[in-house]
């Protein structure tokens, strides 16, 4: 194909859910571009971790509909995609944290999200492993909340993206947008130029290789996100709730009978988009050797919640790259410079729960030039000029991620 009305470049879960929603609205000829596989890169070293409220109103009205797009796909795909609705722990210890948590009970109450506040019985059944260290600690327990492969999401959005229309094509390689007086007229790959009349850089952590040309440098940073895996006991089951410990800076999951233990470091690791490859398999996120670093370094704050991780048997170790911006919020909106080009990025380790929400709004806006979701909160100049390369922007990248569990 040399022609299409929209490109999507990236086969990411970004990507593939604005691919499906823009198909699924009935627009023609929808091409999506991706030079390796589907869900290479940060959509498949993802907890998969979904949440309907958080500290940030603007993503869960976004997240939800995640949730309730679920069903289209598997209606649409015939297979199911397996949510784990086991709820979510929310814990707060300290005065600032109980307060930030019983504000956002009150709100969930107010907006109908399933919520109660538990106590000491309650925590004892269902995590038998928990300990917390003060007996006036909030905790609130929401119950609609889960998790989910991102992988399978992924793919399920691809499917059924196809099903309505939209192509996707493996092993291109974009190299560069093309504009004219202002306005996108096409995309240039490896396998020839594709003339295109709307353009969504979906792109990830590479995101601006392809929007600096534009005139539009991305407010954002690849930052480290990892997570470790210990084996199944007897205090573990695949039941139990996920849990987010503010105070802690970590969060947990279920995972086959073990338990997923996430932590956010206090000095997240960065990296300078224009040393990534094209290939991340090839690229040495975490140091070899350096696995546990991390994980030895947070020990004395995790432990206090999680006092058998000095004897849990951790033997997986997953770490990818998230592109994050300095308020942890996405990048959703039309450039400046070039009309016609769009951008669904900075997904702050987010994109997962968050992306039915995207692919909905950016098809939206697509289409009628308008969202009828609140994009301010998202919009690509919040800050003004910035050098993504710069040592200091990427130290206030790093910081958003240290502070993702508050």
């Amino acid at each position: 194909m040399d022609k299409a009305s929209t490109v999507i470049i990236g086969g990411g879960i970004l990507g593939c859910s604005i691919a499906y929603h823009l198909a699924k609205r009935g627009v023609e000829d929808v091409l999506l571009l991706e030079r390796l596989d589907l869900a290479t890169a940060a959509s498949s070293q993802a907890a998969g971790l979904m949440f309907q409220i958080s500290s940030k109103p603007a993503v869960d009205i976004l997240s939800r509909r995640t949730f309730s797009v679920l069903s289209e796909l598997e209606n649409i795909t015939g297979e199911a995609l397996d949510f784990k609705a086991v709820g979510t722990l929310r814990i707060g210890e300290s005065l600032d944290s109980k307060a930030n948590l019983e504000q956002l009970y009150e709100r969930a109450i107010r907006e109908g999200i399933a919520a109660k506040q538990v106590d000491a019985a309650w925590r004892s059944q269902h995590l038998p492993w928990l300990r917390v260290q003060d007996d006036a600690l909030t905790t609130v327990h929401f119950s609609e909340e889960g998790y989910i492969d991102p992988y399978r999401l992924t793919h399920a959005y691809a499917r059924s993206a196809r099903s309505f229309g939209a192509q996707i094509k493996l092993g291109a390689n974009v190299s560069g947008i093309k504009a004219t007086n202002g306005v996108v007229v096409g995309v240039e790959t490896d396998q020839g130029d594709i003339a295109c009349e709307k353009v969504v850089v979906a792109a990830g952590s590479w995101s601006n290789f392809l929007t600096l040309s534009l005139g539009c440098a991305l407010p954002m940073i690849p930052t480290r996100s990892h997570f470790w895996i210990a084996a199944p006991e007897d205090h573990f089951s695949d039941e139990q709730p996920m849990t987010v410990h503010a105070d802690a800076g970590a969060y947990t999951r279920p995972e086959v009978g073990g338990v997923l233990l996430g932590v956010q470091e206090q000095h997240s690791r960065t990296f300078d988009y224009k040393d990534l490859p094209n290939d991340i398999t090839s690229f040495a996120v975490t140091e070899e050797g350096s696995e546990w670093d991390a994980l030895i370094e947070a020990e004395q704050r995790v432990s206090g919640f999680f006092p058998k991780l000095e004897g849990a048997r951790f033997e997986s170790y997953m770490a990818g790259l998230s592109a994050y911006t300095p308020d942890g919020h996405f990048l959703l909106g039309e450039t400046q410079a070039v009309n016609g080009a769009f951008v669904a990025a900075g997904c702050c380790g987010s994109g997962v729960m968050a992306s039915g929400g995207i692919g909905d709004a950016l098809a939206e806006l697509i289409i009628d030039s308008k969202s009828s979701y609140d994009l301010s909160a998202f919009d690509l100049n919040r800050f003004g000029q910035v050098d993504p390369s710069s040592e200091e922007f990427q130290l206030l990248c790093a910081q958003a991620r240290a502070k993702k569990a508050k």
